[in-house]
């Protein structure tokens, strides 16, 4: 293995850390906003 390979593998696997933080803090928020969407949803037909 070359320097080269060694980095491109280093940088991958940083950018893999990152992404599945990212998705983890994401997850939860984008539930959230689908499950007050569907209540809103709900609440709106209620009223009409």
């Amino acid at each position: 293995m070359e320097a080269v390979d060694i980095i491109y593998i280093l940088v991958a696997l940083v950018l893999a850390v990152v992404a599945f933080y990212v998705l983890v803090w994401l997850l939860p928020v984008v539930v959230v906003l689908i499950i007050a969407y569907i209540i809103y949803i709900f609440l709106r037909g209620r009223s009409v």
